[in-house]
């Protein structure tokens, strides 16, 4: 009980400062995820901000289709029961094996949640490839009293070697089309005259 005291100060705390400013970036911890969003969503406590989606059928599309800008990282609230299947028509969500890690409190080594791993699994002409994204699915520790409804926290995005990789990709891309370009104004290299050539004046 001291504990839920103690993580539900800190939350209220964190509401009262809460602040967005322009050009604000909703990059939690996964602490904070279990302790500001998770657990109140679960109690039907006030949300700090609206920064976490719905998505009643996360599983059943693929994480492009998902709402919100697919380059940045994108958070989700889930039912527990809308987890089976984690595969949909274009695809299936694979748990990464020994991924499961435990969230502890701020300053004690108290587990409060756990994350898990998935990555996306595209299948084509019957053959299924290994994709870019990833999952990661928060998790309450202990079940709440009452039967209250279960809820978890998932964050699609696409892994940032993916990304690097087609940065360079794009760079590539800019550097031939300006070399292209560059081309294109002034013309192919021009043959140089002799030293013997003669000048013909044209009237025009």
């Amino acid at each position: 009980m001291e504990l839920e005291d103690t993580l539900e100060t800190s939350r209220t705390t964190a509401i009262r400062k809460l602040q967005m400013p322009i050009g604000y970036r909703f990059r939690p911890r996964d602490e904070e995820i279990i302790i500001h969003y998770l657990r109140p969503k679960v109690l039907s406590f006030p949300l700090p901000a609206t920064a976490i989606l719905h998505a009643h059928h996360l599983f059943l599309h693929h994480p492009s289709r998902l709402p919100g800008n697919p380059k940045e990282k994108r958070y989700f609230f889930c039912k527990t029961s809308s987890h089976r299947p984690f595969s949909n028509p274009a695809g299936f969500w694979k748990p990464i094996i020994n991924s499961h890690k435990f969230i502890l409190a701020p300053g004690c080594n108290h587990p409060i949640g756990f994350k898990k791993c998935f990555v996306f699994y595209q299948i084509s002409n019957q053959r299924r490839s290994r994709t870019p994204w990833i999952l990661h699915q928060f998790r309450l520790l202990y079940p709440l009293p009452n039967k209250m409804e279960e809820w978890t926290v998932c964050s699609v995005h696409m892994s940032k070697k993916h990304t690097k990789s087609q940065q360079r990709i794009h760079k590539k891309e800019e550097e031939s089309i300006e070399h292209d370009s560059m081309e294109d104004d002034f013309g192919p290299p021009q043959q140089t005259l002799d030293d013997g050539a003669e000048f013909v004046e044209t009237s025009l």
